[in-house]
């Protein structure tokens, strides 16, 4: 059996024991988390680094405006058929080109016609509205 002195020793031994397990405990979590804490102005633990990659990789695309496409000097006007004064039914005519001449004014080139009975009909070049908003060719 023991005596009182080594039971007091051991007694001593084992306070001193726990008293270091507890600060090891307490100080251990501090330690521990401190790893994982991001430096001030990081948001990983490797700080700057990765933010610099992730701000050159997110970086918004420039704007970069769209090109205007010009309005087309001509326009193709395809063969239709048309009512024209002094005749009874719809008059051919072939198709053809139109130049632009503002938004609602367009040169349109001499053309030939021809009435469902087979007569020609002369239209002469001139200044008009364009296709979409005329009657006659």
């Amino acid at each position: 059996m023991r005596s009182d002195s080594e039971r007091s020793a051991g007694m001593g031994l084992r306070m001193v024991l726990i008293g270091v397990a507890v600060m090891v405990n307490m100080s251990l979590p501090q330690v521990g988390s401190s790893q994982m804490k991001s430096p001030p102005g990081g948001t990983t633990p490797s700080g700057s680094m990765f933010d610099h990659l992730r701000d050159a990789t997110t970086r918004p695309v420039p704007h970069v405006p769209s090109p205007t496409v010009p309005t087309p000097q001509e326009t193709w006007v395809p063969d239709r058929y048309v009512q024209a004064p002094g005749n009874d039914g719809p008059v051919y005519v072939p198709g053809h080109w139109e130049r632009r001449l503002s938004d609602h004014e367009v040169y349109t080139p001499p053309l030939l016609g021809r009435a469902p009975n087979g007569d020609t009909i002369n239209f002469p070049a001139g200044v008009r509205p364009p296709v979409g908003e005329r009657q006659a060719p």
